[in-house]
C-alpha cells in the first residue's frame, strides 16, 4: 500500500486533498460523484486513515490513494469534537504542509463537500490562500485552496506546531490564528454565496441551480454526523451516493 510520501514524486500541481476513513465512506463516495457530474478531472488524492478505505477506493478511476503514515488506524466515524475527531482533524494539516513542502498546491476539501462547478477557474491571481467563510467564524478549515508559496509554508509550519497546545485547542481555531500572524500571507476570500456553509445554503432548499448565485462547493457544516449530512443533502437535492 502506497503512502503520501510514495506517490508525492508522481503527483502534478494542482490536487484536490481529501482524508477520510471507512466511517465517512459515504461521504466520500457523494463527493467523488459531484466531481464527476461537474466533468472536469481535477488529480484527486485521498489520504485513507485506515485500510479499510484504502481497499474501498483503491480501484476507482481518477482517484488516488494513499495510506495513512501515522500508526494508529481510527476506523469508525467519530463523535464531534471527541478526542478521535480531533486527531483525524489535525492529521489533516500534516498531509498537507507535506504537499506544500514538496512544491504542490492543494484545495483541502472535508469529506462533507460537493462540487456543483469546477472551482479552479475561480482560484485565480497572485494569492497564497482562498479561504472559505462561514458565519459566527472568520474562516473555515475544512475548505480552502494554499499554494505551495513561502508564506503559505510559514503559515502551515504555525499551524502544525501550534494545534497541539492545550487539551482542548481545536485545529480550526489555530488555523485562524496561523492565518492572522503570518506575515505577507496573501488572502483571498471565496464569496460566501458560492462556496457556501451550510449555515448559509441549509436556511433554503430551493435548488442550487434555481439560486440568484450558483454554488461552486457546498460544505455540510452545522449538520452533525454522517447521516444527519446525508439526509440534509439529499433533501437539497445534491446528494449523489446513492
Amino acid at each position: 500500500m502506497n503512502s503520501l510520501s510514495d506517490i508525492i514524486p508522481h503527483l502534478t500541481s494542482p490536487v484536490v486533498l481529501v482524508t477520510a476513513n471507512m466511517g465517512y465512506v459515504k461521504l466520500v463516495q457523494n463527493l467523488l460523484n459531484s466531481i464527476d457530474q461537474v466533468g472536469t478531472k481535477p488529480t484527486v488524492v485521498l489520504v485513507c486513515e485506515d485500510e479499510i478505505i484504502y481497499k474501498y477506493f483503491q480501484k476507482r478511476q481518477g482517484v488516488t490513494v494513499a495510506l495513512t503514515e501515522f500508526g494508529k488506524d481510527i476506523t469508525e466515524e467519530q463523535e464531534w469534537l471527541c478526542d478521535n475527531f480531533k486527531d483525524l482533524a489535525k492529521r489533516r494539516i500534516w498531509h498537507i504542509y507535506h504537499l506544500a513542502r514538496a512544491g504542490i498546491d492543494t484545495l483541502y476539501l472535508d469529506a462533507d463537500t460537493v462540487w456543483l462547478q469546477d472551482p479552479f477557474p475561480r482560484l485565480t491571481g497572485g494569492f497564497d490562500i482562498y479561504v472559505q467563510q462561514e458565519e459566527n467564524i472568520p474562516y473555515c478549515s475544512g475548505m480552502f485552496f494554499i499554494r505551495a508559496t513561502a508564506p503559505s509554508l510559514r503559515m502551515l509550519t504555525y499551524w502544525k506546531e501550534h494545534v497541539h497546545e492545550g487539551e482542548d485547542l481545536q485545529d480550526q481555531e489555530t488555523y485562524n490564528e496561523a492565518i492572522k500572524v503570518t506575515k505577507n500571507l496573501k488572502v483571498n476570500k471565496l464569496p460566501a454565496y458560492e462556496f457556501v456553509g451550510g449555515e448559509i445554503y441549509f436556511k433554503s432548499i430551493t435548488p442550487w441551480y434555481e439560486r440568484p448565485t450558483k454554488p461552486v462547493i457546498v460544505h455540510a457544516t452545522w449538520r452533525i454526523g454522517v447521516e444527519n449530512k446525508r439526509k440534509t443533502l439529499k433533501e437539497c437535492g445534491i446528494w449523489f451516493a446513492e
